[in-house]
This record gives structure tokens, sequence and C-alpha cells, in this order.
């Protein structure tokens, strides 16, 4: 079950970092050698990254792995979808 609620806070991190990047999700899968597919299932909550991919999410996105990690937590602990 928390993964489960895990997964969505972060599909929101994710697709709101990528946006503020100016990025689509094609450009993203790209630059971190994805399907965009792939991407597309994170930002729905249907696939999690693994650890390698969430440092792979973050550099292209150019923020720390810490700093996305960190705003799923906030965002749980707070319960809402608050921006970034």
């Amino acid at each position: 079950m928390e993964e489960q609620i895990a997964k969505l806070y972060f599909r929101d991190v994710l697709r709101e970092y990528r946006l503020k990047a100016g990025m689509t999700q094609e450009q993203l899968a790209g630059l971190v050698d994805i399907s965009k597919g792939f991407v597309g299932k994170m930002e729905t909550g249907r696939k999690w990254p693994n650890v390698d991919m969430l440092i792979k999410l973050a550099e292209a996105l150019n923020v720390r792995p810490g700093e996305m990690t960190d705003a799923l937590v906030k965002r749980w602990k707070a319960g809402t979808k608050s921006d970034l």
C-alpha cells in the first residue's frame, strides 16, 4: 500500500521536474536511454524507477537525486500535491 502511495507522489514530482526543465517525455526518455512509454508509465504511477534510473533522471533534469526524493517525502508527509 505504501509503495502505491509513493508512486502516486513520485509521478507528480517527476512530471513537474520534467515540465520545469522544459522537456517532453520523449526528450527525457532520450537523455536517460529509456522509452517514452516508460516515462509515461512513471508519470502515471504504473512504474517505479530503481536507484540507478532515479540518478539518471535527476541528472537529465539537472537536479540532485535527493531533491527529487525530498520532494516526494515532503508531499507524502503533507498529503498534498503542492508545486515544487
